[in-house]
């Protein structure tokens, strides 16, 4: 089976993922990682406000919404859990 990897703002609601690579700024990226947003680290898209922006995910037991336009820069791994 091809790995299949897109950026985070296309996973759509309810499913599961793992975060592969953060191609932002260094500042933007510790921010992230800061939060836990980490390679390796699995996380389930819970919602998306009515036009896209922000978006919430699960991970590591906590709630964190991301602007569309940093999600756009998550690599993400969809995952079939």
């Amino acid at each position: 089976m091809d790995t299949k990897y897109v950026s985070l703002d296309q996973v759509p609601i309810n499913t599961n993922g793992r975060i592969i690579n953060i191609t932002l700024d260094n500042t933007m990226r510790k921010k992230l990682t800061d939060m836990g947003l980490v390679r390796g680290t699995k996380f389930k898209v819970e919602g998306q406000a009515p036009l896209g922006d922000p978006i919430k995910i699960n991970l590591r037991g906590y709630n964190l919404t991301l602007r569309k336009s940093d999600a756009k820069n998550i690599l993400v791994e969809p995952l079939e859990e």
